[in-house]
């Protein structure tokens, strides 16, 4: 289902953004029901993680007609707070908590979307070769470079 919110630009919310709520990570909050809520009273219902990294939080508002779901972008650190405050531990360590001595950055962060036919294919290659999926992507995208500058091909760079 395609969901908008409320999108954040230097932590002020700008622009309107939609998101498919069946593509994306979601993280259960406060599950009160709105009829054991007072009017002018909101909670947090959810959180999602969206495809294209955005963690955007689900708020239900009680007014004295109806209920009114808010979905608007958060920063990283109240995004993190938030799943540990909904006891979301595993996920907070997961996007928000690196021990100490992780690994070194080995280059520029590079975000994309893939069909899942794709992702099957790189984890099936992954398992093979016994590695993480971001090394086997380094490695085919490296792979791919190289094939390219052996042909001769149009924009390939031909010195190393």
């Amino acid at each position: 289902m395609q969901t908008a919110y409320l999108s954040l630009t230097n932590g002020i919310p700008i622009e309107s953004r939609l998101f498919d709520t069946e593509c994306a990570e979601e993280f259960e909050g406060d599950t009160t029901l709105p009829g054991m809520r007072k009017p002018g009273t909101e909670w947090e219902v959810g959180m999602y993680l969206t495809r294209d990294g955005a963690w955007v939080l689900n708020t239900l508002i009680v007014r004295k007609q109806d209920v009114i779901n808010v979905f608007k972008e958060v920063e990283g650190d109240r995004a993190h707070a938030w799943l540990k405050q909904y006891h979301h531990l595993e996920a907070a360590e997961r996007y928000f908590e690196r021990p100490k001595g992780g690994r070194p950055k080995i280059g520029e962060r590079l975000i994309t979307t893939v069909p899942a036919r794709v992702q099957h294919e790189i984890a099936d290659l992954a398992e093979m070769y016994a590695e993480p999926m971001p090394d086997t992507v380094r490695r085919l995208l490296g792979e791919a470079l190289e094939h390219r500058r052996i042909i001769g091909a149009p924009g390939s760079r031909q010195e190393r």
